[in-house]
């Protein structure tokens, strides 16, 4: 069992990167990935989580060009950032969050809370997978990105073939690290902590 500090070490050393080693991602790097969001906590444990692995550089191309063809009807501000994004679907590894919606019905409690938190424990349980991959990706010594807008465009799941009652949530794409992350206090807000009522201390 990892000792507190080199956890919290882990936590700190996680970065998001704006962009990606051209060295392939070890396939054994990409299956701890994915088993460490399985482990992830979800509402009622429902693990409403699906995963594809995008290898085909042809197909990553063609994701980048249709994330890039979306952004055409924006203003300047929108394409600008979708340009700088776009490279990020050209990493060597590339997987797609995906997450089943009719797991929220199967809830315990699913009439009583009614849709409004449905959703809201569905995209936490989802949020819950994706942080453990992006720990996981640290833990075996790759950058990381959190890509969420080209996941949910028509274009895009149309490519990947995703099923029209599935949700694609968003991308988390990978590398190989060219040197240790780099992580100071400063990148950091001073935490805010109170205790049992909000504002005392």
């Amino acid at each position: 069992m990892a000792a507190p500090e080199q956890f919290l070490e882990l936590a700190r050393s996680r970065r998001t990167a704006r962009e990606h080693a051209p060295a392939p991602v070890p396939d054994s790097a990409i299956a701890l990935i994915l088993e460490a969001a399985r482990w992830a906590p979800s509402a009622a444990n429902r693990q409403p989580w699906e995963f594809v692995v995008v290898r085909d550089p042809a197909l990553k191309q063609a994701l980048r060009q249709a994330f890039l063809a979306e952004a055409q009807a924006h203003g300047d501000r929108y394409r600008s950032v979708t340009e700088k994004q776009a490279d990020l679907l050209l990493a060597p590894g590339l997987i797609l969050v995906c997450g089943d919606p009719a797991t929220k019905v199967r809830y315990i409690n699913a009439d009583e809370i009614g849709e409004p938190v449905q959703e809201e424990l569905f995209l936490l349980s989802m949020g819950a997978a994706i942080q453990n991959m992006l720990l996981a990706a640290t833990a075996c010594g790759l950058t990381s990105t959190w890509i969420a807008r080209p996941a949910r465009l028509e274009a895009v799941r149309a490519l990947i073939g995703v099923p029209a009652e599935m949700r694609s949530l968003a991308f988390v794409a990978l590398g190989v690290a060219q040197s240790p992350p780099h992580w100071s206090e400063q990148m950091r807000n001073p935490l805010k902590r109170h205790i049992d009522r909000f504002g005392e201390s």
